[in-house]
């Protein structure tokens, strides 16, 4: 977050603070802030996503080998289009399934779900939904 983004939210926090839906908006702003790596400085000494995910396909690679999981589909790379903002030099847009496994087709089982609802990621047409 640069200097001038802290000074502006500093001085009309109390005014956000009491707004309608103030405080969604806020968590919004720092959720965003966050995502685009404006939140905090960028350290030149952190591991670049380029090497992170290059020591993610090793392993994914190993796994397959071992039996483990499944090849994986090819995805295509993401495209200009699709790409809501800019992000920090050394960060890098992938699609979900590049670095994690997502098993779709699966149906939760409502009855062996108990406690406070969670929301979960599905690849349907609804994207969030919650299980108890």
């Amino acid at each position: 977050m640069n200097k001038h983004t802290a000074e502006l939210l500093e001085k009309h926090f109390d005014t956000a603070f009491a707004a309608p839906n103030g405080i969604k908006k806020l968590r919004e702003l720092i959720l965003t802030l966050a995502m685009q790596g404006k939140l905090v400085p960028q350290d030149p000494n952190d591991q670049p996503a380029s090497e992170l995910l290059q020591e993610i396909e090793a392993e994914k690679q190993r796994l397959v080998k071992a039996g483990t999981i499944k090849k994986p589909k090819p995805l295509p790379p993401v495209t200009e289009q699709e790409k809501p903002y800019a992000l920090p030099k050394e960060w890098k847009w992938v699609r979900f399934g590049e670095i994690a496994q997502h098993n779709s087709g699966k149906t939760l089982d409502g009855g062996r779900n108990t406690g406070l609802p969670r929301k979960y990621i599905t690849t349907s047409k609804d994207s969030l939904k919650k299980t108890f």
